[in-house]
């Protein structure tokens, strides 16, 4: 059935890997708590029959996969908020451009704002510039980020590609775990008040989702740093060792 729907769905590399899947995970945890839970209950009723006739056919599923797709990607994008500011002035491609981050060489810093220059003229603010108002120097390095992507992206480096698909689905997967999580939680709850039973599977289920959710919160900020210094080595790269 997921394969199907993968097909249906015409989904590139990056959205297979880092959209489809991690919400197929939410989903599928979500939907095992809900079998394990409620459904008992539902099934007695007349309305559960009937969405299930309605929603059974394959299209439905398809329409359904790709909306919670886009939703769970769409929340993720406020995890960027919260990490790196709504504006995303502090994600580390822009970070590591400034002269008063030590994540690569100033030796690095150099060749790229020259190629940044020569390629596009794209002139980064100064050291002392940036010193001056950090924040404009923010948005220029933010501005270079995008031509930088691009450039990396038109080379089809396999490398930049494989990191930008891992931040891709850890940032995702929280996004889906807004969601499916907190409904987990109250198919439990329900399903406690229900019976007055606490099914040790199900709770086990849903601790064992909750730290999923806090290790990819950790590894998402992780995976941030590793692919912005991917695409910034590639880049200079491309400019300095390749023919």
């Amino acid at each position: 059935m997921i394969g199907k729907i993968e097909k249906l769905l015409h989904l590139d590399d990056y959205d297979l890997e880092a959209v489809f899947t991690p919400s197929i995970v939410n989903l599928l945890i979500l939907d095992f708590v809900f079998t394990c839970t409620l459904l008992s209950m539902a099934e007695n009723t007349v309305w559960w029959r009937t969405a299930i006739a309605i929603a059974t056919p394959l299209a439905a599923a398809v329409i359904l996969t790709r909306f919670v797709m886009y939703l769970f990607r769409a929340t993720s994008r406020v995890y960027e908020d919260v990490f790196y500011r709504k504006d995303r002035l502090n994600f580390p491609t822009t970070s590591m451009l400034l002269y008063n981050d030590q994540s690569i060489s100033k030796v690095m810093k150099k060749r790229i704002r020259n190629d940044l220059q020569a390629l596009y003229n794209m002139q980064l603010c100064s050291e002392n510039q940036e010193e001056a108002d950090e924040i404009e120097a923010r948005r220029t390095a933010k501005d270079a980020v995008s031509l930088i992507r691009n450039t990396v992206a038109d080379s089809n480096d396999s490398m930049s590609r494989r990191k930008l698909k891992r931040y891709g689905f850890y940032r995702n997967f929280l996004g889906g775990a807004v969601y499916c999580l907190p409904l987990s939680l109250l198919c439990w709850g329900f399903d406690f008040i229900r019976t007055g039973d606490c099914n040790p599977v199900i709770l086990t289920t849903i601790v064992i989702y909750a730290l999923l959710v806090v290790i990819d919160f950790l590894l998402t900020k992780s995976a941030a740093v590793d692919y912005a210094e991917t695409l910034l080595i590639t880049f200079d790269r491309l400019n300095h060792y390749e023919s």
